[in-house]
């Protein structure tokens, strides 16, 4: 259970510095062309760790580590691009209230997401709440993947236990003695 969780956790690091490096204005330095790099690089590392956990998952059958590991990994990417978007659409005048740069369009991602809504920042656009109307549903089949994935993986897991520790075979019958 540690590669996954390690994989996870480097996935998340590439993740949030592609997060800050993608540039979002127009390149005309050489800082600005080596920042439209770096993220070109780590978008390609993503892609072929997400590449190598479509493969894993298809020869394991899926197994639960694998789907878990492939929810934290597909809610890393969505958050990040749900929130890329609030960043490009804030810079246009009237979409957004309260939301200046890419850590508040995380927190209002996150918060969108946790159903928490404090208010402080806020779609006020047509654009900006369709694209909000568009990460609710997203969070609502996600939220029904995540449930499916953990449910089966607790009946798994109550299954084998149960198995383990007696099944029929050893339970006592009603006359006390084991004998039938």
């Amino acid at each position: 259970m540690r590669r996954p969780v390690r994989r996870v956790a480097c996935t998340l690091a590439a993740a949030g510095f592609l997060y800050y490096l993608v540039p979002l204005r127009l390149m005309r330095t050489a800082g600005d062309w080596a920042q439209a790099g770096g993220a070109v690089v780590l978008l390609a590392v993503l892609v072929v760790v997400f590449r190598r956990q479509l493969l894993r998952q298809v020869r394991t059958g899926g197994r639960t580590a694998a789907h878990l590991e492939a929810l934290v990994n597909l809610l890393v990417v969505t958050v990040l691009s749900f929130s890329l978007v609030y960043v490009l659409l804030a810079g246009h005048e009237g979409q957004f209230t309260g939301l200046a740069t890419r850590t508040d369009a995380l927190y209002f991602t996150l918060s969108t997401l946790a159903t928490v809504g404090y208010g402080d920042v806020h779609a006020v656009g047509q654009t900006a709440r369709i694209v909000v109307i568009a990460q609710i549903l997203f969070n609502l089949v996600y939220v029904g993947a995540a449930v499916t994935v953990l449910g089966g993986a607790v009946r798994r897991r109550v299954g084998d236990a149960g198995a383990g520790t007696g099944g029929e075979a050893d339970r006592v019958t009603p006359g006390g003695d084991g004998s039938g």
